[in-house]
């Protein structure tokens, strides 16, 4: 509360006033002696001197008696200044007392603030000896008041705080006002303390006779400050280790030419970088979901992983979540945290268990290609520098193993091409020597006919000759453009409903002469109920003639080849075996391939082009059907099964990869109804796409199928309808304003819906590396638009089944 200044002004006296009748009492006794003497004078014959003397006599009374009132009236204002006077004094003298009490109460307050504060305040003389100190030096120092007062400050300070106190008391001496500086002092318990002082002069009558200051501890500041040093000192030393192991590390990775040095490479930086007690390295197969231990290592020894199965790719186990996030997922108290996943135990078993993991993702471009997962038996072994490190040689590892890839891929090419090149020179090569073959018997016949010189019997032999070489290079010529046409995609069919045994009855009346001739026996085996499908008879035929060519080519003389054609399921199986040389395991996989033969040298027992066989499998894959080869080895035999759907039958499980032609849409379209029609009744399925055209024709589709659909617009929309329901099938566009259908399907994922929701992407990119990127994003299927209803109900088909299993 602010006190009002005291008024120290004399109060204004007012002048004395003698009052009304005091004031003209001069002037009437002035009056009356006037009156006296007129009154006088009229009588006295000496008036005028008797006026005179009244007169004079009257002025002089008046002067006398207006002298008294004016003494009376200054002597009563004299009295009254007398009294205001003593009632300043009285008033100054309260106030003074009061000034006087508010000035100790103010130095009491500062006095106990001073006593209480939390810092050191002191005051020094020039010399540097104590003169005063508040108590907190007690609980900061250990010394008490009185051990410091009078002490000189080199007493407890160290030789150099003493030293830098002395010249800050010599500047603020040069006219500096105020230091700021730090001390060390030595406190009682012998500790080590550390005062940040802020201090000025102390003046007496103007001069220097001391200094004032404050001392506040900041020793644990210090420490904490020393300590944050030394940390990041700690941590730019242990980041510079790290980059020499990072550098250490992109030079193997960055020289490596297979996967095995990677790996090693790996190993060795697990080690100096991480607990590690055990390392893996498996690669992902977005395609089929799955992850490849392709490296383990554990308990200083490597682990063959060869045998190790496909690895499916969830949504809790360590590696899969980083491959499903792409980030860096650290465990602890792994096999807990574990429990209920699969896992496999590699190694010998010695009893222990890990107890951290920390797996890492391999990506390029944003694309997963596999993790790193290291363990420790220790618990929570992993911290955020073990994550820095791990990222780091994974972000590496998959450059490296991309490179090896490429490399792999570039030298495959390139020994692809060279075989290529060799094929085509052998083939080149073959060919001419086919069609010089028959054409040398062709021109000599031909000019002794000319000549006229051969007689009947050999004349119709050389006929028949030319005949028969006419026909092989025809046969020839004809292999060579249905290879071409192949090829080109020229090659076309004329579709029709057939009974295959006419047709097979067929080729093998086309070969009997020939199997007779080398004295090969010919067993047809054929199943009484009738095997109806859609085809060309000529280029089944054709197939057929081929199979039973090379059959009887192979096979020796005495030997057999046994033919037999039946229903198996809802397809048709024709099967020709037959008793020969057989095929060696080494080229069995190349059996189909174009210019491709077991024996391509100039000393080969058996002619022909090597296509048969490729056209073969052209014919029949455009067929919709399968054709095999089997074969137990070389002087064993070989088994040619091939495959047909009958008519009216379903494409077996709905396989997409094994599609209908496009010839045979019409008898498909129908036959293919009946069957996902029991399979998709009862299906949930919710459809997510903002174009409200594509979604009613999907949403028709598969209505008409029996399936329940739900549809949505956006993946907001979806989102909510799921809250109510869970789809048995969810198809998402992948292109839809605000969020993709990416963001769904993460989204949906973290809904943690378990078994987890099968989902097919529906998108307008179709280019190859959008395909791969929607089936590492989580998508089990993937259509380009404009979508084939045909291939979107089977998706459709085949994803409810794999989701009810």
């Amino acid at each position: 509360m602010t006190r009002a200044a005291p008024n120290l002004m004399p109060a204004r006296i007012p002048k004395s006033d003698p009052g009304p009748g005091r004031r003209f009492t001069p002037y009437l006794v002035l009056l009356a002696g006037l009156l006296f003497t007129f009154i006088v004078s009229y009588h006295d014959p000496r008036a005028a001197y008797t006026l005179a003397a009244g007169v004079a006599i009257s002025i002089l009374v008046f002067v006398a008696v207006r002298s008294q009132v004016k003494a009376r009236a200054k002597a009563e204002r004299s009295e009254a200044e007398v009294r205001a006077s003593e009632g300043i004094v009285r008033r100054m003298l309260a106030e003074r007392e009061l000034a006087q009490a508010a000035i100790k109460e103010s130095e009491e307050r500062y006095r106990e603030l001073v006593e209480n504060a939390n810092d050191i305040v002191f005051t020094l003389d020039l010399a540097g000896n104590v003169t005063s100190i508040n108590k907190a030096v007690e609980s900061i120092t250990g010394y008490t008041q009185t051990e410091l007062l009078g002490v000189n400050m080199s007493e407890f300070l160290t030789a150099g705080s003493v030293a830098s106190a002395r010249q800050m008391t010599e500047r603020k001496l040069a006219g500096e006002e105020r230091t700021n500086y730090e001390v060390e002092v030595q406190a009682k318990d012998g500790r080590s303390l550390i005062l940040e002082i802020s201090s000025r002069l102390a003046l007496g009558q103007g001069k220097p006779v001391g200094v004032q200051g404050v001392a506040r501890d900041i020793t644990m500041r210090r420490q904490a400050e020393e300590t944050l040093r030394r940390a990041d000192q700690r941590a730019l030393s242990e980041y510079e280790r790290l980059l020499e192991k990072v550098a250490k590390l992109a030079q193997t990775l960055g020289t490596a030419r297979d996967l095995q040095v990677i790996f090693w490479g790996l190993k060795e930086f697990a080690l100096l970088s991480v607990p590690c007690d055990g390392l893996f390295v498996s690669l992902y197969d977005p395609i089929r979901d799955v992850r490849n231990a392709c490296y383990g290592w554990g308990d200083g020894a490597e682990i063959d992983t060869s045998q190790l199965p496909p690895m499916p790719v969830n949504f809790t186990g360590p590696n899969s979540r980083a491959i499903r996030t792409n980030q860096v997922i650290i465990t602890n108290d792994y096999m807990q945290a574990t429990q209920g996943s699969p896992g496999v135990l590699v190694g010998p078993d010695n009893g222990l268990r890990p107890r951290s993991s920390l797996a890492a993702p391999m990506a390029v471009m944003g694309r997963i290609i596999g993790t790193i997962e290291v363990q420790s038996y220790e618990h929570s072994a992993y911290r955020e520098e073990h994550q820095t490190a791990m990222r780091l040689a994974a972000n590496l590892a998959a450059v490296a193993i991309e490179n090896v890839r490429l490399l792999e891929r570039e030298s495959n090419a390139r020994a692809s091409a060279e075989e290529s090149n060799r094929l085509k020179d052998e083939f080149l090569a073959t060919v001419s020597h086919e069609l010089r073959t028959p054409l040398t018997a062709i021109l000599g016949w031909s000019r002794m006919l000319q000549d006229g010189t051969l007689d009947t019997e050999v004349a119709a032999r050389a006929i028949e000759t030319i005949k028969r070489n006419a026909k092989m290079q025809a046969q020839i010529i004809d292999d060579i453009l249905d290879v071409s046409r192949i090829i080109t995609g020229k090659l076309s069919l004329d579709l029709q409903p057939i009974e295959l045994g006419p047709v097979l009855e067929s080729a093998v009346s086309v070969v009997r002469p020939t199997a007779e001739a080398k004295g090969i026996a010919i067993e047809v085996i054929f199943a009484p109920e009738p095997a109806a499908v859609s085809g060309d008879a000529n280029r089944l035929q054709q197939v057929f003639w081929n199979l039973l060519s090379n059959a009887i080519k192979f096979t020796p003389q005495g030997g057999s080849v046994i033919v037999r054609l039946r229903r198996a399921s809802s397809k048709v199986e024709v099967e020709v075996a037959d008793t020969g040389q057989g095929i060696a395991p080494a080229f069995l996989p190349f059996v189909f391939d174009r210019f491709r033969q077991a024996d391509s040298t100039s000393t080969r027992q058996h002619g022909g082009l090597g296509l048969g066989l490729a056209i073969a499998r052209h014919l029949i894959e455009i067929h919709g059907g399968h054709i095999d080869a089997t074969s137990a080895g070389e002087n064993q035999g070989a088994t040619f099964t091939v495959r047909l759907p009958l008519v009216g039958s379903t494409v077996d499980e709905l396989r997409s990869e094994s599609p209908l032609p496009a010839q045979l849409d019409a008898y498909a379209e129908s036959v293919e109804r009946e069957k996902v029609s029991r399979i998709l009744s009862g299906l949930h399925v919710l459809i997510v796409d903002d174009d409200q055209d594509t979604l009613e024709l999907m949403n028709a589709a598969l209505t008409q199928r029996s399936a329940r659909v739900t549809t949505a617009t956006s993946v907001s929309e979806a989102l909510r309808a799921l809250k109510f329901f869970r789809p048995d099938v969810l198809i998402s566009d992948i292109a839809m304003p605000l969020e993709d259908g990416y963001s769904l399907l993460r989204k949906v994922r973290a809904l943690e819906i378990a078994p987890a929701i099968p989902a097919i992407a529906i998108t307008a990119y179709a280019r190859e590396e959008d395909k791969e990127r929607a089936l590492a994003a989580g998508f089990q299927s993937y259509l380009a638009k404009p979508v084939e209803l045909t291939e979107f109900i089977n998706a459709v088909a085949v994803a409810g089944q794999n989701g009810r299993r």
